[in-house]
């Protein structure tokens, strides 16, 4: 069974660590500022990477990726998904700019119903 990319980023207490997310996908932390919506700032600090929304967001960045991970073959490929994808269903929108517009429901429930055998 294939590991999901959650249990690779976050610490003994349950936290998404920014910069465990960023070399997991061999990049820093400002791009995962960028592909999740939260502020460079906020990753950069312990005391606010912690809070609740930012933790949401990280946790939806990372559900998504891993969601498709099986369908794109690799964690890259599936990043690269993630950013770059039109998505038809959303007027050509990726999945990054739907979970930054808070759409991550939307994406879900696109996303089950592709996994189901739907259409794009």
């Amino acid at each position: 069974m294939q590991t999901s990319i959650l249990d690779k980023v976050i610490n003994d207490a349950g936290i998404i660590e920014p910069v465990k997310l960023a070399h997991y996908f061999h990049t820093n932390v400002k791009e995962i500022a960028s592909l999740s919506g939260i502020s460079p700032n906020t990753l950069a600090r312990t005391d606010r990477y912690k809070g609740q929304s930012t933790q949401l967001q990280l946790r939806a960045c990372t559900e998504i990726i891993n969601r498709v991970l099986p369908w794109c073959g690799n964690e890259y490929h599936a990043y690269a998904w993630y950013r770059s994808e039109g998505l038809p269903e959303f007027g050509g929108l990726t999945a990054e700019q739907l979970v930054k517009d808070g759409r991550i429901e939307d994406l879900r429930l696109y996303l089950n119903h592709l996994s189901e055998g739907g259409y794009a």
